[in-house]
């Protein structure tokens, strides 16, 4: 174990396999090579899903105690002072409007190239995870719950663009991983290491050693992390069994039925995955794609027919509103794990900024973004508020990431279509 670089947090290796302990308050006493880090480190995460939202009630009023949430905010009623809910925010008409480019252009700000030549611009958490990045073993996560999409659009617009919402360069969508399993075993280095057997049994006699040498509320954050790895592991295991997707010990190719067969399912694992990430600080930057623009996700545990894209186009409907308030879950089912996770003083989602957006308010109508951001970024935003941008003079969301990626530690002069920071 060293504790030079990462200063109350251990690293433990055994048999190829990787396991990054939590914020630990005793570790400082256990090692005399560096200063203990003041405070823990700062994430930041983006959940997508695309084609608009139910208008009707997505809405909020007033700040604190007595804010009033829209149906769409039902599941948030608990955590409310944790997260923002911003209205009002909007991309240029051309960056997300329709149906074909919107993914592309949400954390990015830019109008994608129509045509045969792509053409679109790296996204802002590609953009941190180039400067802060090398700070962790990953220096970004990429999920996603849809299979990406090929060919064109009638619009001319090529379906990569709809597909994929985090891009390394502006001719380089990055692939994101849809296999829950091959995400658990990458974010722990694990590939190929094992047949059956957890990450946790190859370090067990580092653990001991640890856990005798902390405090007793370490112990008790050791505790409540290793039973996390174990739940996610055992789900996994179980999908695969019931032929849903591959075991833990995934190898090296993926095999071809190795999706969970339901959306739900799906969806809480990697919101699972990217709870253990920030945890254990394997990577600080996570970008989750939910659906694609044009999506063809189905919702039969919600008893509906139609999928998504063709809900998206009745946006009154009692359908499409059950669908709105379905990613709204998963956001708060997120946002819910980082906050029952202690670190420091607080919690894990203190020191986080997770958003929840969508490309349009309905389809075919980029007129404002729907937006949720939850976690206070170690204290660079306070929470539990409103925020109505309808009526200001800057309402570019470009500007908004301006801001978190500054108070990220990363200083921009300009990003997408903005060169000023928003007032938060």
């Amino acid at each position: 174990m060293s504790t030079q670089h990462i200063s109350r947090r251990v690293v433990l290796k055994g048999l190829g396999a990787t396991v990054a302990l939590p914020w630990l308050e005793s570790l400082s006493a256990m090692a005399s090579e560096g200063p203990a880090r003041t405070a823990p480190p700062k994430r930041f995460a983006f959940m997508f899903f695309g084609d608009g939202i139910h208008p009707a009630e997505w809405w909020s009023r007033g700040n604190g105690a007595t804010m009033e949430l829209g149906p769409a905010f039902a599941s948030l009623d608990r955590l409310k002072n944790k997260v923002n809910f911003v209205h009002g925010l909007r991309h240029p008409g051309n960056v997300c409007d329709g149906h074909a480019k919107g993914a592309a252009g949400i954390l990015s700000g830019i109008h994608p190239n129509g045509g045969r030549e792509i053409r679109a611009a790296a996204s802002l958490d590609q953009v941190l995870a180039r400067r802060i990045g090398e700070a962790t073993a990953l220096p970004s996560l990429v999920v996603a719950c849809e299979q990406p999409v090929s060919g064109f659009h009638e619009s001319g617009y090529s379906m990569m663009y709809a597909s994929h919402v985090s891009w390394s360069s502006p001719v380089t969508p990055v692939p994101a991983e849809l296999y829950p399993a091959l995400a658990f075993d990458t974010l722990f280095e694990s590939r190929g290491n094992r047949t059956q057997a957890s990450v946790l049994d190859h370090v067990n006699e580092q653990l001991r050693d640890v856990s005798r040498n902390v405090s007793s509320s370490d112990r008790a954050r050791i505790d409540e992390y290793t039973n996390s790895i174990r739940e996610v592991e055992g789900r996994l295991a179980r999908l695969a069994n019931e032929g849903g997707g591959p075991s833990p010990a995934i190898r090296a190719q993926r095999p071809a039925n190795g999706l969970p067969t339901q959306l739900n399912v799906h969806s809480r694992l990697m919101c699972d995955i990217i709870a253990l990430a920030f945890q254990t600080d394997r990577t600080r930057i996570a970008t989750m794609l939910l659906t694609n623009n044009l999506s063809g996700q189905v919702y039969p545990f919600l008893g509906l027919r139609d999928n998504h894209h063709g809900s998206s186009h009745s946006p009154n409907s009692q359908a499409w509103a059950s669908i709105s308030r379905f990613w709204v879950e998963q956001f708060a089912y997120l946002v819910g794990k980082l906050e029952a996770t202690r670190e420091g003083d607080g919690t894990v989602l203190d020191n986080c900024c997770i958003m929840l957006a969508n490309e349009q308010w309905t389809f075919h109508n980029a007129e404002k973004v729907p937006l949720l951001v939850g976690g206070g970024l170690g204290g660079a935003f306070r929470t539990g508020r409103t925020l109505d941008f309808h009526q200001s003079r800057n309402r570019k969301f470009s500007s908004l990431l301006m801001t978190m990626a500054d108070r990220m530690g990363l200083r921009l002069d300009r990003f997408g279509d903005s060169t000023e920071h928003l007032d938060m």
